[in-house]
Parts: structure tokens; C-alpha cells; sequence
């Protein structure tokens, strides 16, 4: 894995990227000094980031540093999540609608929950569904289905 900070004007990116420059997770403060995380909302880079390509500054930092700053942010969610895990005990079926694509897997937004599907069937936009809740993704506060 690899971690890197962007800034471009007031914009900043910070990434982790895979192997191949894909990012499995990201956090955004945009020009309004809004935070944007990747596992809350569609906020997440398409394709590979080449930092060669990028304009802006670059700044690598460590796993503990991205760490440290997605924790941060995410805190005040901890107490929701916690619900949402009582609410949706392993094995209980979940209804929601396709929503989007991750490298990671299908997000599936229900009224209360964002799940994870990383099976093979392909989904419509905006499509019901459901499954059953296999386990819990507590670094993005996601509910794994199948």
C-alpha cells in the first residue's frame, strides 16, 4: 500500500492506494472545507492514480499517519456504527439499493447502513436488493453481505 497526501489550491486528497495506484480508500477536504470520506459517500478516485499525471503538490506519509486521520474523522460516526451493528446482527437479511461501484466491492445503501456486496452478480443503478449480513467492516463502517 501506499499514502499519499495531494493539495491543489485549497483542495486537499488523501489517499490509500493499492499496487496498481488504485484507491481503496480516501478522504477529500474540498474548497468549502467540507470532509468527504470514501466509505461514507461516492467520493472515492476512478482508475489508477499515477503521480506522475497529478498536478499539485505530493506528500507521502505513513500507514499510521492515514490512519490516525481516517480514525479522526470517522470518531463521530463510532456511536451510529455501534447501532447499526446491534440493529443488524450477523445473519439477518438486509433490503437496500445498489448505489455504486467500489474496487472493493458493490455498495449497497440502505436506509440506515451502507453494506458491501463482493460477489460476482452485477447490479442496475438504483436496484433493490438483498442479503444476508456475513460480517462487519469496522475500518469503513460497513456492513459484508452475501
Amino acid at each position: 500500500m501506499k499514502y499519499l497526501l495531494i493539495e491543489i489550491g485549497k483542495e486537499k486528497y488523501w489517499f490509500e492506494l493499492d499496487n496498481d495506484g488504485h484507491a481503496n480508500r480516501q478522504i477529500v477536504l474540498d474548497e468549502h472545507n467540507q470532509i468527504h470520506i470514501s466509505c461514507l459517500e461516492d467520493c472515492l478516485a476512478e482508475g489508477s492514480i499515477n503521480e506522475k499525471d497529478v498536478e499539485g503538490n505530493i506528500s507521502k506519509l505513513s500507514k499510521l499517519e492515514f490512519d490516525n486521520l481516517w480514525r479522526g474523522y470517522l470518531k463521530k460516526y463510532k456511536k451510529t456504527w455501534e447501532e447499526v451493528k446491534k440493529s443488524y446482527p450477523i445473519g439477518v437479511y438486509v433490503r437496500g439499493k445498489f448505489s455504486y461501484s467500489y474496487p472493493q466491492g458493490s455498495i449497497i445503501k440502505g436506509s440506515n447502513f451502507i453494506a458491501i456486496y463482493k460477489g460476482e452478480e452485477s447490479f442496475c443503478l438504483n436496484q433493490s436488493v438483498q442479503y444476508r449480513v456475513k460480517s462487519y467492516d469496522n475500518m469503513n463502517m460497513w456492513l459484508i453481505v452475501e
